[in-house]
C-alpha cells in the first residue's frame, strides 16, 4: 500500500522526535530514577506490577518474542555476548532463560518459542503457553520485552496482526515496555534505510507507533560490544527509566492470562455444544423426512391395491354379464369364484346363439 508523501513527512518528524526523546529527554541516570521515587513515596516494599527502585546496575530482566526463524536466539547471544542460545539448526520449543554480566551488571534474557505467520489463535496451545510461561522465568518481571521482527521480506497485514495478538498475550500495558527490534541480513537495505522503511510501510509504521515509536536494528550476526547492541541496551535503559523502574508483573500476567485460557476453554465448550445442538436438530429433520417418504410410499402401495382390486372387480362383473348373455349357468353361486369349465356342447350352444343374433 502506497503512503501519501504528507504522511511519510509527518511519520519522519514523529520517529525523529520519540527516538530524540529516547537517547536524551527521557534518559535519568539511577540516582534521577531513586530521587524521583522517593519523592513520590514508593519504597522498597513496592506494589504488584511495580519493581523496587530501578538502578542500572542492578539489573535489566529482557524477554523476546517473535515469528519463527526471526532471530530470536541471536539477539539473545548478541545481548550476553556469547553463544548460550542454539542458533543452528535447532528450533526454540520452549522458553530457556540465559544470564550474564553486561557493563558492569547482570542482565538475563528469555528466549521463547517463535509463532507461525498467522494471529495467535492459529498458534498452537504450546507456543501460546511457552511465551507466557517466559515472564515467570525473570521474576518478578520483565523490564523490557524486545519484539523481533525480521526485515527480510515484505512486512504483511497478517504478519502484524500476529505480532499485536502474541504481544498481548502478556497483557495490553506490555506496549509500554516493548521496542521493536529488526534482524536485517545481507543487503536487504542497500537501495534504503531503516527509517525509509518504516516510515512507508503502512504495517511497520503502526507496529512502531503501537510500541510509542521505539525501535533498533541489528545487521548481520552482531557481537559482544558492537556500538548496535551498545546502543539497544541505552534504549532499553532509557525507557525502563522512563517507566520509573516499573517492570511487567509475572505474576499478574500469569493469571490474567489463565483466566484468558478458562475463558477461552469455557468459549470452545460452548462452541463444541451449539455444534452438537445443530447435529441434533439436522438429524431430527432427516428423521422426519424419512418418515415423510416411507408415509408416501405406504400411501402409494395403498392405492395401488385398491386400484389392483378395482381392475379385478370390473373383471369379475364384466364376466357375469357375458355368461348371463349366452344362458350359461354358473358352477358356483359365489360371483367371485374362478370362471367354471367349459364343455364342447356348451361352446356350440355359444357359438350357435351368437350366429342368430347377429
Amino acid at each position: 500500500m502506497k503512503v501519501d508523501k504528507f504522511e511519510v513527512a509527518f511519520r519522519r518528524h514523529w520517529l525523529c522526535y520519540h527516538t530524540s526523546m529516547m537517547t536524551s529527554g527521557f534518559s535519568m541516570d539511577s540516582e534521577e530514577v531513586m530521587v524521583e521515587m522517593e519523592e513520590t513515596g514508593s519504597s522498597s516494599d513496592s506494589q504488584p506490577g511495580q519493581a523496587a527502585p530501578f538502578s542500572v546496575v542492578s539489573g535489566l530482566r529482557i524477554i523476546l518474542i517473535g515469528e519463527r526463524e526471526a532471530g530470536k536466539s541471536a539477539v539473545g547471544n548478541a545481548i550476553l555476548g556469547r553463544g548460550v542460545f542454539d542458533t543452528v539448526g535447532v528450533r526454540t520449543r520452549e522458553a530457556v532463560r540465559q544470564q550474564g554480566e553486561v557493563a558492569e551488571r547482570q542482565v538475563t534474557v528469555v528466549d521463547t518459542p517463535g509463532w507461525e505467520w498467522f494471529p495467535s489463535r492459529g498458534s498452537s496451545l504450546g507456543v501460546r503457553r511457552e511465551i507466557v510461561r517466559g515472564v515467570s522465568l525473570c521474576q518478578p518481571g520483565p523490564h523490557a520485552v524486545l519484539l523481533v521482527v525480521p526485515l527480510s521480506f515484505t512486512f504483511t497485514r497478517r504478519e502484524r496482526q500476529a505480532a499485536e495478538e502474541h504481544v498481548e498475550l502478556l497483557g495490553e500495558r506490555t506496549w509500554g515496555h516493548t521496542v521493536v527490534l529488526f534482524t536485517v541480513k545481507g543487503g536487504r537495505l542497500k537501495d534504503s534505510t531503516l527509517e525509509e522503511e518504516v516510515e512507508e510501510s503502512e504495517e511497520l509504521w503502526g507496529l512502531v507507533e503501537r510500541c510509542g515509536g521505539r525501535y533498533h536494528a541489528l545487521y548481520g550476526r552482531p557481537r559482544k560490544g558492537h556500538d548496535a547492541v551498545a546502543e539497544l541496551l541505552e534504549k532499553l535503559d532509557n525507557m525502563v527509566a522512563k517507566n520509573r523502574g516499573e517492570l511487567l508483573s509475572s505474576e499478574e500476567i500469569l493469571e490474567e492470562a489463565r483466566e484468558k485460557e478458562e475463558e477461552e476453554e469455557r468459549r470452545h465448550q460452548e462452541e463444541d455444544r451449539e455444534r452438537e445442538d445443530d447435529l441434533r436438530r439436522v438429524r431430527e429433520a432427516l428423521r422426519e423426512l424419512e418418515m415423510e417418504e416411507e408415509t408416501e410410499e405406504v400411501q402409494g402401495e395403498g392405492e395401488e391395491a385398491t386400484e389392483e382390486s378395482t381392475r379385478q372387480q370390473r373383471g369379475r362383473r364384466r364376466y357375469t354379464e357375458e355368461k348371463s348373455d349366452t344362458g350359461v349357468e354358473s358352477s358356483s353361486a359365489d360371483p367371485t369364484s374362478a370362471p367354471p369349465h367349459l364343455t364342447w356342447s356348451d361352446l356350440k350352444t355359444i357359438v350357435s346363439q351368437r350366429c342368430k343374433t347377429q
